[in-house]
Formats: structure tokens, sequence, C-alpha cells
């Protein structure tokens, strides 16, 4: 097979990427299975304390991606993404198997650990197949497919989940994951390998650490902007507009969408990287205007216009932090997709505790929410005056 080259007449993502994405898609459904009918499920193994255990749940996920992305972006560096994405996707379909007879909690814990820690390898591998595979002026917009991916089966999982589930039983969705999986992995190893285009890395293939360090703090600084948001809507939306768990959900579906619709108008063919990088301190400004207006919602509307702000500025960062990541790393840059992961999850962990007391219906706690405002702010000033430079264009 002949490498794909920049210099043809329509560069453009090669289909074999397909089955990556398909695998990515899989893997976030999975995740999202079980989130409808979590405290129907935990009812059966822990009565005494529902909540709790749901904290237990999704805390356990959490820690266990942090954990093993960086494990995982060390192994990518050195081993093929593709049979590492096998690995994963194969580990998921088998670990969930054990969600069929939930025989106690702690089984539920280590299975949503397994669940972390194996589908943690996704997003960096996709990221590092398309790093692989893609002309330079398409990566672009082959991180915001990744994105897309990712974010679609976050919308399915919870689709699925409810609508085929039966009280706390997840056989039924867990079957058609199942059948996802298996199309999924078949779909990768057929890939043929393809050939190495040219770099995404700068010319001297050395890693700019300055502007490394720069973009792991804006990782951390939108996993905790997403963070709070998610808990403020939350405890805003029950606790003082009287929204009910469907709507509030409605909202959070929203949010994917407007992900994808922001990613899909940014993201074009042929963009040029650099000026993606200009996006990116306006993106954080957006997002903290979101959350920074938060507090004073009185109405479901005004919840709305949040999450779309939160929305837009996310749909922007994410992908476009990962594709700079990879331009500013040099060759070995798995290490680097998976510290981004494992960033990003601790600071949508951090977000989320600190939203839990700066919107407590009772007693908020407003300076925590300047906090993660004045954090955003901050990023989105150092990236403004750190631009890329002549050496770091296409």
């Amino acid at each position: 097979m002949e490498p794909v080259s920049a210099d043809s007449a329509v560069a453009s993502v090669p289909r074999q990427l397909r089955g990556p994405l398909l695998a990515l898609f899989v893997i976030a459904t999975a995740y999202g299975l079980v989130l409808p009918v979590l405290p129907a499920l935990l009812a059966t193994v822990a009565p005494e304390d529902i909540a709790a255990a749901t904290g237990m749940m999704m805390a356990t996920y959490t820690l266990a991606t942090v954990v093993a992305s960086p494990v995982w972006g060390w192994l990518l560096d050195r081993y093929s993404a593709r049979r590492l994405l096998l690995i994963g996707l194969v580990g998921q379909g088998l670990v969930q198997l054990a969600l069929w007879w939930p025989s106690s909690l702690t089984v539920l814990v280590l299975v949503r650990a397994l669940q972390g820690a194996l589908g943690a390898v996704a997003v960096p591998a996709v990221l590092t197949l398309a790093a692989q595979w893609c002309p330079p002026t398409v990566y672009g917009t082959a991180v915001a497919r990744v994105s897309r991916a990712a974010l679609l089966g976050g919308l399915a999982g919870p689709l699925l989940g409810g609508a085929l589930a039966q009280g706390a039983s997840l056989r039924l969705p867990i079957a058609l994951a199942t059948g996802l999986i298996l199309i999924a992995a078949i779909a990768v190893a057929r890939i043929r390998t393809l050939p190495t285009t040219a770099s995404l890395a700068a010319p001297s293939r050395l890693p700019d650490r300055p502007r490394l360090w720069l973009l792991a703090a804006a990782a951390m600084v939108a996993g905790l902007v997403m963070g709070a948001m998610e808990v403020g809507v939350s405890v805003r939306g029950r606790e003082e507009l009287g929204l009910s768990a469907p709507a509030i959900g409605l909202l959070f579906s929203g949010c994917g969408l407007v992900m994808i619709a922001v990613q899909t108008g940014v993201f074009q063919p042929q963009r040029d990287p650099t000026s993606l990088w200009r996006w990116l301190a306006p993106a954080f400004l957006v997002s903290a205007l979101g959350v920074g207006v938060l507090r004073w919602t009185s109405e479901a509307w005004m919840l709305g216009a949040v999450v779309a702000l939160v929305a837009a500025g996310g749909g922007v960062l994410q992908p476009t932090i990962s594709l700079w990541i990879v331009r500013s790393a040099g060759r070995a840059h798995g290490l680097q997709l998976g510290l981004r992961a494992a960033l990003g999850g601790l600071g949508q962990a951090a977000g989320a505790l600190l939203g839990g007391v700066a919107f407590r219906a009772q007693t908020p706690q407003t300076a925590w929410i300047a906090v993660v405002v004045g954090l955003a702010v901050v990023v989105a000033i150092a990236l403004a005056r750190r631009p890329p430079g002549p050496e770091a264009a296409p």
C-alpha cells in the first residue's frame, strides 16, 4: 500500500481509521450502559447505602482510568497501537459479562475498575493511529472524529441501557454491547498496517517541554471546569429549579450534541493547526463564563445556556489539546497522550468535588466558583501569550 501523501489533490482521513473509531465508540457505549440502572443494580447488593455505593462505583472507574492512562501511553510508544487497542476492546467484552450475574458490591467495583483500566487505552491508541496514518493537513479532522466517536458512544450508552434494561437486569444491553464489541474487534484485527505518514511533530523531532507543561495544565483545568459544571447543573437543576431526572439528563445529552456541532464546525480539512491554537484561549474564557454565571441561574433555559457555553468551550479544548500534544511531543507522544487523559480525569474529579461544595443548596461556597473561573482565565492568558512559532507550522 502506498503512503498517504499530504501533497495529494484532496488529502483525507484513511478509511482504515473507521475500525478504531468504531472500537472507541463501542468502548464509550459500554461505559454508559450501566449508568441509568446503577442505583437499581446496587440495590440488589448494597441496599443499606445506595448513595455511597453509587459514588464508590463512579470514583472507581475514574481512578482506574487515571492510573491506567499513563501506563497505556508508555506502552503505545513501544508496541503496536492497533494490538493494544484490540487488547482493551476484547478485555472490555470479557469483563462486562460479569454484569450478567452481579453477586456482590465487591464484584461490581472490580468490574468497574477493570472497565476503566481497559477503556483508558481507547482514546490514546486511536489518536496514535491517526498520527501515524493521517497526513498532517487532515490530522485535526481525525482528532475531531476521535472526540466525536467517544461523545456519540457516551450518548448511546445511557440510551441503550435505559431502554433495554429490565429492572436491575442488564443482560439485554450487555448482549447487544458484546455483539458490537465483537464486530469492532474483527474490524480492528483485519486492518492492514499502514505506512507512517510525514511526522506531525516539529522538524527537530525534539519535545517542546515548556509547551507540553502548558498543555498539561490546560488539560487539567479543562477537566476541572467540566466537572464543576456537571455537578453544578445537577444540583441547581434538582434542588433549586425542581427539574426531573429526565430533564437533567436531557441537558447533559445536549452538552454532547453541542460539543459535536462545535467540533464539526471548527475542525475542517486543511485547517492550519496554528489557527486551532488560537481557539484555545477563547474556549477557556467561554467555559469560565458558563461556570461563573451558574450560581445565579434561575430558569431551566439559563441552565441550558450554561451547559451550551461550557460544552462549546470543551468541544474545542479536548481535541485541540490532544492535537498539539502530538505536535509538541515528537515521535514519543503516546505517554503524553496518556498523561493528558489522566490529568483530564483528575481535573474532572476535582471539579466535581469543588462543585459539590460550591453549589451546595443550603450553604453555597461562591469562593470555590471563583477558584475554578480564575484558573481557567489564567490558563487562557498563558495560552494567548505563548502562540506557536514558525517552527511549529505544518
